[in-house]
């Protein structure tokens, strides 16, 4: 079975030694000091390096160092079961759409201070039949996350991966050690064709949950900055910035600081 996990963070450490097949793993942020109390796979030395690469490695798995969104969303092609251990509803909304879209199962997890939700997709519902596109709400970052629920959430996640594998459609939506019965949506704009974030509905700065980094996506020349910056590689790190080629990381403690630093580093 080829499946592609995106995300790295808390529940991707708890879900990817569960799991077996042929494995892909996605993320886009770098290790911190911050993250290894909930993030246990991580150790100190693997600070300041990328989350997918540490876990592709340390698991024999192919990765990719990447952001997913509108303009990449086709590596998804191809794969059996997609399983989402992200940290933003865009993202998630994203992926819906596209494996909708194609009728590619996946499986939505989150997990919030002590609410956790496990959601497998199979096409008799989508994402957006059950959840509405909403900003504001609590993250990891502002009231942290049970790791025994994670553990929990795991476990979860690994039987819904076995009934898929066996063609057995998806249980409904668990929450919180309960599940809850789910239909679909006679109102949902996806089960009705309508695909915005595939056309590129995203914002150019986002803020990484449990993270003090900002991401920035946009025009910029990754040659001459690397040049300027005297970079080496296919990515590297300046002070405060990871520069990737179609995207710079930068640590700071508000948007705002962000935005000022990026405009005198990479340029406005």
């Amino acid at each position: 079975m080829k499946i592609i996990i995106i995300g790295c963070g808390t529940t991707g450490n708890a879900i990817i030694p569960l799991l077996e097949g042929k494995i892909t793993l996605i993320d886009r942020d770098i290790v911190e000091e911050r993250n290894l109390d909930r993030q246990r796979l991580y150790t100190k030395r693997d600070i300041a390096q990328p989350k997918a690469e540490i876990l592709g490695k340390k698991f024999h798995y192919d990765y990719k160092i990447m952001d997913l969104d509108y303009s990449n969303i086709s590596i998804l092609k191809g794969n059996d079961l997609i399983i989402d251990c992200t940290d933003n509803l865009e993202t998630r909304f994203l992926i819906n759409e596209y494996c909708s879209k194609n009728k590619i199962p996946w499986i939505y997890t989150g997990i919030v201070g002590s609410q956790a939700r496990v959601m497998a997709s199979t096409g008799d519902f989508c994402f957006r039949c059950v959840f509405a596109e909403v900003k504001g709400l609590e993250t990891c970052t502002t009231v942290g996350v049970n790791l025994k629920l994670a553990e929990t959430l795991g476990k979860v996640v690994q039987k819904e991966v076995q009934k898929i594998s066996s063609g057995k459609k998806s249980s409904g939506l668990w929450a919180n050690g309960e599940w809850i019965k789910v239909k679909r949506n006679k109102f949902c704009p996806v089960c009705k064709g309508t695909y915005k974030y595939l056309e590129g509905k995203k914002e150019n700065i986002i803020k990484f949950c449990g993270s003090s980094r900002y991401q920035f996506k946009g025009n910029f020349d990754f040659n001459l900055v690397k040049k300027r910056l005297k970079g080496k590689g296919s990515w590297f790190i300046h002070k405060d910035f990871y520069i990737f080629k179609e995207r710079v990381l930068v640590k700071a403690q508000s948007e705002k600081e962000a935005k000022k630093k990026f405009a005198e580093i990479i340029g406005s």
